[in-house]
């Protein structure tokens, strides 16, 4: 189980608080903010990010005589062992001194640690224009619990016969197949990235144009994901 450095509050009026899972290895993660939210999105579809945890540490600080705690969002561990600790603001707030002093403090922590410090806002977040859209609606029909693994595989070897095509021209090489079962497949292939799609500038179709993914050898098992 996921473990926490503090208590996440109860939410109350304007204040988005939920859960969404991270999809790589299951866990449940904190939000307190739709952009925290999108922020976890981007990262579970990033393949160089193999793990996620939502402020799992407290670093302490003196504050005009006064001892304070910043608590970062998230920490993220890439691929290759790098470690970063990620604070996401709305851009109106990143220019406030409490925020700035945080800033401060966390680039300290991280220096000493060899990490690194990053500061999330929307300009990170929605520099792609259709992505989080796209993640949203991937994420929501690509995960149906009930896919078989044949359908996955039977999908993607479909997809290297019949080469680049539209989804909807996909669909239709794909006759023995229950809708329901083909589009969670195909969405479940694209958010993991087996299949390309482009995700950045339309919003995903039946005419989004898919491909088998160059940079996972064809052939290979589809349903290992």
């Amino acid at each position: 189980m996921e473990k926490v450095a503090r208590k996440i509050p109860v939410s109350r009026g304007k204040h988005y608080r939920w859960k969404i899972p991270f999809l790589k290895n299951g866990k449940m993660i904190h939000c307190e903010s739709r952009l925290e939210r999108d922020y976890v999105r981007l990262s579970d579809f990033d393949q160089h990010v193999v793990d996620l945890d939502y402020q799992p540490l407290c670093i302490p600080f003196l504050l005009k005589g006064r001892q304070r705690f910043y608590y970062p969002d998230f920490k993220v561990t890439t691929r290759d062992g790098e470690v970063r600790l990620i604070e996401v603001k709305a851009h109106s707030k990143v220019y406030k001194p409490e925020v700035k002093l945080k800033a401060i403090v966390g680039q300290l922590y991280c220096k000493q640690r060899g990490w690194q410090y990053m500061l999330i806002t929307e300009a990170q977040l929605y520099e792609d224009s259709c992505l989080q859209f796209n993640l949203g609606y991937l994420r929501a029909l690509g995960h149906q619990p009930n896919v078989p693994t044949d359908t996955l595989q039977l999908v993607y070897d479909t997809l290297i016969y019949s080469g680049a095509c539209t989804i909807d021209m996909l669909r239709e090489n794909c006759p023995g197949i229950e809708d329901e079962f083909f589009y969670a497949a195909i969405y479940k292939l694209i958010y993991y990235q087996k299949v390309f799609a482009d995700l950045i500038t339309t919003e995903i179709s039946d005419e989004t144009i898919v491909s088998i993914n160059s940079n996972h050898e064809t052939g290979g098992e589809a349903y290992a994901i």
